[in-house]
């Protein structure tokens, strides 16, 4: 018998025609279950193999927090070398129109030695307390004052409001008129263009000599030294403070003044000159005379050979200035048996 093909004028197949379809859908149905089960097989394996990443962390890890015990014996973080020590406080950014025409007039009595006038215009400014010290006008006007002063202060610039013409006695020497008017014997000197070196007197010679009464307050925060003359203040000193708030607060007065001062270390000695002395080319020794926050000693104020350290905490607890500050200062103060009040705040 013929084998059966297919029928194509036949609206259905014949024999031949339905077993050529049973095989391709057995292989279509096959190929289908078998992309299927690979894919079902890449995803099963892709998350076990996410799963294990995910456990191997804890698996491995180790914790870094120390115990009690091991962080009392861990050293302590060295500070950086470059992170700021410098006091920072707020600045006042108002303006004063008013005030600032009367301090270019200052300046320009300046300019002309005027030194009167330039006093009367700063102290104008001061004396209205319209101007916050943290403004920097203020510090303008103080710089200028300052400047002012001691131009009258070390010069034969008349000035009978505060200066006195003295004729040496039998018996006078340059420190024992220093201290009959509360001042010192380079202050003296150099307010009559004397040598430095020169303490010889002569009888009948008069002496231009500025008197006062001087009193000093520190300010911590605000990292300054005020000179008062009386109640009006005469000069202001950028200062360096004591390390860890070692700078006591309460009332002291000046003692030993010494120029080129040995520093007396807990070590001992270092003379001056020697590179690890640290009090710079002046010593003005504080003494407690009240009440103050902690008992110190060893207390003064000097220069230093780390003019950086102006505006920071960074001394044992000695008020710093740089050389030449100290040296101006120490030549307006009187020696110890005339003590200058000092007030150390916050």
């Amino acid at each position: 018998m013929a084998p059966v093909g297919y029928n194509f004028n036949a609206s259905k197949p014949g024999y031949h025609s339905r077993e050529g379809s049973g095989k391709k859908r057995r292989i279509i149905i096959f190929t289908v279950l078998t992309v299927a089960l690979i894919v079902i097989l890449y995803f099963w394996s892709s998350d076990t193999d996410e799963n294990k990443k995910a456990e191997t962390p804890k698996q491995q890890y180790v914790s870094l927090a120390p115990t009690p015990d091991q962080y009392k014996n861990m050293p302590k973080p060295k500070p950086s070398p470059k992170a700021p020590n410098v006091h920072q406080l707020a600045v006042d950014t108002q303006t004063f129109p008013e005030m600032k025409k009367v301090f270019v007039q200052a300046q320009s009595a300046f300019m002309q030695e005027d030194y009167r006038k330039v006093r009367k215009y700063c102290y104008q400014i001061l004396d209205s307390r319209k101007i916050p010290d943290a403004n920097p006008l203020w510090g303008k006007i103080v710089q200028l004052l300052g400047e002012a002063n001691t131009k009258i202060l070390f010069s034969d610039y008349p000035f009978p409001e505060k200066k006195v013409n003295y004729h040496v006695q039998a018996n006078d020497g340059l420190r024992k008129i220093a201290m009959k008017h509360n001042t010192s014997v380079e202050a003296i000197q150099r307010s009559n263009n004397m040598k430095l070196s020169n303490f010889n007197v002569q009888l009948g010679k008069t002496y231009n000599i500025y008197t006062a009464k001087w009193e000093i307050v520190i300010s911590k925060s605000r990292r300054k030294l005020y000179l008062f003359d009386g109640k009006k203040l005469f000069k202001a000193y950028n200062i360096g403070i004591g390390k860890q708030d070692r700078t006591p607060t309460g009332s002291f007065k000046t003692g030993l003044k010494k120029k080129n001062p040995d520093w007396y270390s807990p070590k001992g000695k270092i003379p001056f000159g020697n590179p690890k002395n640290v009090l710079g080319t002046r010593w003005i020794s504080l003494n407690p005379a009240g009440k103050v926050s902690r008992q110190v000693s060893g207390l003064g104020i000097h220069g230093t050979k780390a003019p950086n350290s102006i505006g920071r905490a960074e001394s044992n607890g000695c008020l710093r200035l740089i050389n030449k500050d100290v040296e101006e200062l120490f030549s307006i103060l009187p020696n110890e048996r005339k003590p200058v009040p000092v007030t150390i705040i916050k």
